[in-house]
């Protein structure tokens, strides 16, 4: 029961949240001349804030009205959180130290080889020993930085850091 009011209260929050910060990207500046400009990135953030918010209040409603049901649901739930795995203090300082070097090589080596690197390194701390792939991992990493660069590149019409490539 704490748990499904908690979640109604934080829904609420976030859909505070999610309005403000759409109502704050109208102090943008447009520096563009393009349709796409500063505030899109921020309002589509705020939106899909705004629409996943909006699902868990649902969600959590529907849970209040209907609690029989819900009964067996947080028996699976209890025993799927006595089988969680305690946090990797190791793997967290890594991704930390791994954002840090991200950004400050970003400028130096460039947006998609770092974000290559990085999403390679990040899948490969965050998977347990006996789920790592490494041909995955790579494929990965060099799609989606190909697809976001291609994004923001053709579509979006937003500079990124060359870096050594120019």
């Amino acid at each position: 029961m704490i748990q499904r009011n908690q979640d109604a209260f934080a829904s609420v929050f976030l859909l505070a949240v999610s309005v403000l910060m759409f109502i704050a990207t109208y102090n943008i500046q447009q520096m563009t001349v393009s349709a796409i400009g500063a505030d899109f990135a921020p309002r589509l953030v705020a939106g899909g804030l705004f629409t996943l918010s909006f699902i868990m209040l649902i969600t959590s409603i529907r849970k209040q009205k209907n609690p029989a049901s819900q009964a067996e649901e947080e028996s699976d739930e209890d025993t799927e959180a006595d089988q969680n795995v305690p946090i990797n203090k190791k793997s967290v300082f890594l991704t930390i130290g791994l954002l840090i070097g991200y950004v400050a090589l970003i400028p130096i080596i460039g947006f998609l080889l770092m974000t290559v690197v990085y999403l390679f390194l990040q899948m490969y701390i965050l998977a347990e020993k006996s789920q790592r792939r490494i041909v995955l991992f790579l494929v990965v990493s060099v799609i989606s930085s190909g697809v976001i660069y291609y994004c923001f590149k053709n579509i979006f019409y937003l500079r990124l850091p060359a870096g050594i490539l120019g």
